[in-house]
């Protein structure tokens, strides 16, 4: 399983805001977490719809967070980025089994297992820990300011 790169541009500005702990622009954020800034704006949209972002509009608008860093979790920013996360097409839609056995194929009950621990860890790390293990490594993982 790979997320889309938009998903980990998600993560990263997020992440970056998180540092930043103040409305910034998307030209500094797409600087930042080097995407082109139309590229930035897609990636926000969403992240501001389910209000993980908050957008300010006017001369000095942009983007911060939309709750605290301590309230959004890994998985809160995937659900929002992914279409779909399951690992395989048959765990969609019960209907996708050619076999109809999603009750007891052991496959499809393997893959709920799976994807049920993905979805613990990812619930328990919050953009809050990531700031903090950043800070301990003392590395921010972003472009040194132009």
């Amino acid at each position: 399983m790979q997320f889309n790169s938009t998903t980990d541009y998600a993560i990263r500005t997020v992440l970056f805001l998180a540092i930043q702990g103040k409305i910034t622009t998307s030209a500094m954020i797409a600087n930042k977490i080097a995407i082109p800034k139309n590229y930035q704006l897609k990636v926000a949209e969403p992240l501001v719809r389910a209000g993980i972002l908050q957008c300010i509009q006017g001369v000095k608008g942009g983007f911060c967070l939309g709750r605290e860093a301590t309230n959004i979790t890994l998985y809160d920013i995937i659900h929002t980025m992914e279409k779909t996360w399951h690992i395989s097409r048959c765990m969609d839609d019960e209907d996708c089994c050619s076999l109809h056995a999603t009750a007891y194929c052991p496959v499809r009950s393997l893959y709920e297992r799976i994807e049920a621990d993905l979805e613990h860890h990812l619930k328990e790390v919050t953009i809050d820990t990531l700031v903090t293990e950043l800070t301990k490594r003392n590395s921010l993982c972003f472009h040194k300011a132009q």
